[in-house]
């Protein structure tokens, strides 16, 4: 079977009706001043926001789903930040490999990295190399917060707390700490290179490994999230993670 080459130009995945839910954000630990990284602050009473959508009827989504989190303060403010998710379904998306390559260019490195370009499923280079089994592969897209709320640590806080949400049937989380495009002029690119130097920081605090290719790794199932989870929110004045039996 021959490599298949990328279309010059590629649909996003797009959908029309929409599902939400709104799971809280344990509010402060009162009487607590702990906090154990240098640059967290405690946050305000948040909830975490999670929706997605689909055009009903579309088989060409099938196995896909793009999950848009939002942190909002619980007095109904405007969110303070914002986390792109898409949730591969190994087991009902016939094509991963296409999947992403049918997204933007980023997601599409990843798929690249992660997924053979001949059978479409995880690359075995990927697929031996982790502990967990599951069906499902989460790809962190996009991570936002508004300035107010930028340089506190929170951002990992956040992307831990969605990948608490997110993990059953989880096998992999994917990323890509900086853009593909480094831009062209000077004080873009210098600009480009602290960004990712922030953005590093903020996936190696939540667990994320370097895997190839300036993609990133992380097995939300195994007992790290925990630890990480139970740390940030340590460290902004939350009630710790409830541990179960």
């Amino acid at each position: 079977m021959g490599l298949r080459q990328r279309p010059a130009a590629s649909a996003t995945i797009t959908a029309q009706e929409g599902w939400v839910a709104i799971l809280p954000l344990m509010g402060p630990e009162r009487h607590t001043g702990r906090m154990s990284h240098h640059d967290a602050v405690p946050v305000p009473d948040l909830r975490l926001r999670l929706s997605t959508s689909r055009l009903l009827g579309d088989a060409s989504t099938r196995g896909l789903q793009r999950w848009a989190v939002e942190a909002m303060p619980a007095d109904g403010a405007e969110p303070i930040g914002t986390i792109s998710v898409l949730s591969v379904d190994l087991r009902e998306c016939e094509d991963p490999w296409d999947a992403l390559d049918s997204s933007n260019d980023d997601i599409a490195h990843i798929g690249d990295v992660v997924f053979d370009v001949n059978t479409g499923q995880l690359a075995e280079g990927l697929a031996s190399r982790l502990h967990d089994t599951g069906d499902r592969v989460l790809v962190l897209d996009r991570v936002e917060l508004v300035p107010a709320w930028q340089g506190k640590g929170v951002a990992a806080l956040l992307i831990a707390e969605t990948l608490e949400l997110m993990r059953t049937g989880c096998r992999a989380a994917l990323c890509l700490p900086g853009p593909l495009d480094r831009g062209a002029e000077e004080d873009y690119e210098a600009g480009y290179d602290e960004a990712v130097r922030r953005m590093t920081k903020v996936w190696s605090r939540v667990g994320f490994r370097p895997f190839a290719e300036g993609v990133w790794l992380l097995e939300p199932r195994l007992g790290t999230l925990d630890e990480t989870l139970a740390s940030l929110r340590e460290a902004h004045g939350l009630l710790p993670v409830r541990q179960t039996a």
